[in-house]
Parts: C-alpha cells; structure tokens; sequence
C-alpha cells in the first residue's frame, strides 16, 4: 500500500471534508497525478496512450477520496477487546466465542504482531475486525409466562469469519490504513468487473463464431439443428454481446469505465448502522422478549463486490497477545505422537 496515499488521507482530510478538498488536492506539487497514475497502474495501464487521461481522471480520483474519506470518519468509536470486555461489552461478548477466541483472532494476525513490533513504545493495537453475520433457526428453551418450555423456536446469531484489517499505533493511523484499504478494494472491484466482461465477451464471440460455421454446412452436411434453430441461437448471442455491461471493446471504453466507477463511489462502497437485541446466549430477543435482550449496535460495510460485513474500528492490548507459535517444533510434537 503506497505511502503516498498514507500521506494524502493524512493531509487532505479536513480539506475534503469542509469541500476543498480538490483545490488542495491538486495544488499540492505532484500528489495527485500519483493518485491518479496508482489508479492507472491498478486498472488498466493502457489507458495512458489515450490523450487527457490524467486530467479526466483528477475529477473522479478526487471524489473517492473525499468519500471514502467521510466514510471512514463516520464510523463509530473504538471498542476494546480483550478479556475482561468479554464480559462487560456486549459488542464483543457478541463477536466472539469467549475470551481466549479474543486473543487467537489478533494473536494469529501477521500484520498485527508486526505493528506492535515497529513500535515498542505502544501498548496497544487498533484495527478493522470483520466478521460475518449469521442467523440460524432452533429449539430451544424460553421462559413463556410462568413456565419454561422446551420446544420454542428461536434465532441464534453468530459472528464467524473474523479478519483483522488494516492495524495501526493509533485509532488514527488504522483509519488511515483502513481509507488506503477500501481504495484500493474500489480498485480492485474495477479490475475484477474489466477482466470478467473482456472473458465473457470472448466466449460469447468465440460461441457466435462456431454457430456462423454450423450455419454455412447447414445445407451441405446432415445436421440435427435447422437453419432457422442456428440462427435464433446466433441472435441470441449476438443479443447478450450487444447488452453486455460494462463494454469494454476499446481503450476509450475502459477510460470512461474507470471513471464512472470513481465518479460514482456511493454506488460501490456503503455503509450503515443499526442494531440488533441479543440475550448473552447470541439468542435474538424478539416480541416481548426484546425488552430483556442487550441492545447491541452494528455497523455494516459493503465495499463493490465483497458482500456486506460487520465492521468495528476495535483496539486490542499489547499484554494480551498470544506467544508466537513454533510451527516446526508443533509439527515434531506431532509425528513422535
């Protein structure tokens, strides 16, 4: 991840915040035809043989930073995990499956161990943890009235896939990393969308090449497809090439992709909160049971073609890291068993 993107959220972000972002933006002596040459270099580099690339994409590079920019900011304060939080947050009482699944998640992060090593002087890590979030149905035991019953169905909602991102010193520097992250994921989504449509579109031409072929020994050879079946089957595929999204037949068209992907970064990266009423069990309280069930908030991200996750900018002491684990010396164990 480049340093200079580092530096720009760092500079810039009370600029496009109060919305001139883009005067400083492109005042400061070449930081933004860096930008936007790391976004060349991430998509498509051919696009700089096209005249005005680089004065076409200042605009669009400029409002995902400003908006990936507010995005970050907006996320809610640091939670604290550790042991002790287990069973004083909720949050993270919910997250995860005890204490010592706390200190496996960030022990086993390379990044992680890597910050803390750098800088010795901190006692602490911050980060983005997300999760997944999952509901599934069950029996279970509820109090209905005055009287406990075994067979009351219930959703159980679980927090699985825990990734650690983007880790930091301070709550600063990791919403730094974290804006650096999800722009390069935007980069990432366009590359991913560019190279499918070029695969698809190559398939659909090389299928319409085969049936024009089939079509022209139709009358020459015995064949179990009419003439008229082969050329519904041609329109057809001709059909799904001229609605195929993004097109990408040129290099103007990969130009104005890239940008209209960048112009429009609301459309590929959102963001919400909300809540959900738990009971320290992960059992969601619904109905009359709400009012006994532990409120626990929620932030959701979804970034292009990721899927939604549950996002918390969390932070997780120095003192409660897991010793490193000797995997040679663990494989030996093992064999002699």
């Amino acid at each position: 991840m480049g340093s200079f993107l580092q530096e720009m959220f760092l500079r810039f972000g009370e600029a496009f915040a109060t919305g001139d972002g883009e005067k400083d933006f492109v005042t400061c002596s070449g930081t933004w035809s860096q930008a936007v040459e790391h976004v060349v270099d991430e998509t498509y580099s051919r696009i700089r043989s096209l005249p005005g690339y680089s004065r076409r994409l200042r605009g669009p590079v400029t409002e995902t930073f400003r908006y990936v920019d507010s995005v970050v900011e907006e996320m809610p304060g640091g939670i604290r995990c550790c042991r002790s939080a287990f069973f004083d947050d909720p949050r993270v009482n919910a997250f995860f499956v005890d204490p010592g699944h706390i200190q496996d998640v960030f022990s086993r992060n390379a990044e992680v161990r890597e910050v803390l090593d750098a800088n010795p002087e901190v006692d602490e890590c911050w980060a983005l943890l997300c999760m997944r979030k999952e509901e599934r149905r069950q029996l279970g035991m509820s109090l209905v009235g005055d009287s406990v019953r075994k067979d009351v169905m219930q959703t159980v909602v679980s927090f699985t896939d825990h990734q650690v991102i983007a880790p930091g010193g301070t709550e600063e520097d990791a919403r730094r990393s974290l804006k650096c992250c999800i722009f390069n994921g935007l980069l990432q989504y366009i590359r991913k969308r560019a190279d499918g449509a070029k695969t698809k579109a190559m398939k659909l031409e090389i299928r319409r090449r085969f049936l024009y072929g089939r079509l022209k020994q139709a009358d020459s050879v015995q064949d179990t497809e009419s003439r008229e079946e082969l050329q519904q089957k041609i329109d057809a595929v001709e059909s799904e090439l001229a609605r195929a999204t993004p097109r990408l037949t040129s290099l103007e068209d990969h130009l104005e992709f890239v940008a209209k992907v960048l112009a429009n970064p609301a459309e590929f990266l959102k963001a919400c909160s909300s809540s959900i009423r738990l009971s320290r069990l992960g059992i969601k309280q619904e109905g009359e049971g709400a009012v006994t069930g532990i409120e626990v908030p929620l932030y959701t991200i979804d970034v292009a073609s990721h899927g939604p996750r549950i996002g918390a900018l969390v932070c997780f002491p120095r003192d409660e890291l897991l010793p490193r684990q000797d995997f040679a010396r663990n494989a030996d164990l093992f064999l002699t068993l």
